[in-house]
């Protein structure tokens, strides 16, 4: 199992427990995870510091997670610095966030603003030996929140990978697996197994569906999404991407790494022997 986690989350757990980021990261690559998701912003402002960060634990960046803002600005150059920087860093996944709506823009317009630019920006990353995917956004400003919204850009978008995040589509109040059986085709290169709980965590900032309801963050296997059924149909299909943790604003981000890599990688074992 190829895991990843997110830079944020070691960093964040640094700044919880105390320790260096580097102690972190050691502990991170010793509970066998390999990759790291970081931030494009992250990249450009201290790009030396993280990759030595990295090489020092044994850890290597997996993908960058870039935004845009396709829709109002649909800047081809922007798009492609995104394919240059993974490029330049050896990298071989971009997650790109095309944009949001605001009130007052045209939809039918930004949608196609932003299709014009990511059928060029994936072309452009097929050129480079780069792949370009996208997740379920979990916020309503974002029209790829849901299945059929996600759905529209694979379809429109030649060479487009659906990097699926089990936990997004509670956000919409959508049925996890559901999406899942409709974006399958497209599930090749990632996936972020991110786990949402009902139970109130004190001290943690909740994120609310669009039904008003308050789910929280929590370690992989311990909530209420599909995570195993998912993972367990990847396997049997003979998928070998990379399996991203991922549980923002948690209060113990350590703890959650912990219990997610344990769990994930005892669920692969459990399931492929």
């Amino acid at each position: 199992m190829k895991l990843s986690i997110f830079y944020d989350h070691m960093r964040e757990a640094s700044r919880q427990t105390g320790r260096s980021i580097e102690e972190i990261a050691k502990e991170v690559h010793a509970l066998g995870v390999t990759g790291v998701e970081v931030m494009e912003v992250q990249l450009l402002e201290d790009r030396q510091g993280i990759l030595k960060v990295l090489e020092d634990a044994g850890l290597s960046i997996n993908c960058i997670c870039c935004y845009g803002d396709f829709g109002n600005h649909p800047d081809l150059a922007r798009a492609y610095a995104m394919i240059d920087l993974a490029k330049e860093c050896g990298l071989p996944k971009v997650l790109v966030i095309p944009g949001f709506l605001k009130d007052g823009d045209c939809r039918e317009r930004a949608l196609e603003n932003m299709k014009t630019v990511l059928i060029d920006m994936c072309a452009y990353g097929k050129q480079q030996g780069i792949v370009v995917g996208m997740e379920d956004y979990d916020d309503n400003s974002a029209p790829f929140a849901t299945w059929e919204e996600l759905k529209w850009f694979m379809e429109a978008v030649p060479g487009m990978s659906c990097m699926f995040d089990t936990g997004n589509f509670l956000y919409s109040e959508e049925d996890a697996l559901k999406a899942f059986e409709e974006l399958e085709p497209w599930v090749c290169h990632g996936i972020h197994c991110k786990d949402r709980t009902w139970e109130k965590h004190s001290g943690e900032e909740p994120k609310t569906t669009i039904q008003g309801r308050e789910m929280y963050a929590c370690a992989v296997g311990s909530g209420c999404l599909p995570i195993k059924e998912i993972l367990t149909r990847l396997w049997e299909k003979g998928f070998s991407g990379s399996f991203t943790i991922e549980h923002f604003g948690a209060m113990d981000q350590l703890a959650c790494i912990r219990e997610s890599a344990r769990w994930l990688l005892a669920l692969e074992s459990a399931v492929l022997g």
